[in-house]
């Protein structure tokens, strides 16, 4: 989902999955069905990316985010997090 210069360009970086409390996976699927028209998923490397989200899946939230040189970084930790992402952007 890259390419188009409309959409905000997002980094999608999970953490290890350790003791999650919601599935990651499926809100980041249905995440990115929702926003479809809106965002585009880069590399976490590409210094295109406009912000990282980080799926963290509790409020440990201890995923390594050092590989992301941009400004913008958001941590969705639970589901209601990722529900208020979406008037975010």
């Amino acid at each position: 989902m890259t390419g188009d210069p409309k959409k905000i360009r997002i980094a999608i970086k999970y953490c290890g999955g350790c003791n999650p409390d919601f599935d990651r996976g499926d809100a980041v699927a249905r995440m990115l069905e929702r926003l479809s028209g809106t965002v585009a998923v880069v590399q976490l490397i590409d210094d295109s990316a406009d912000m990282l989200v980080a799926i963290e899946g509790c409020p440990t939230a201890c995923a390594d985010l050092s590989g992301y040189k941009g400004d913008k970084v958001v941590i969705l930790s639970s589901r209601e997090d990722v529900e208020a992402f979406y008037s975010d952007v």
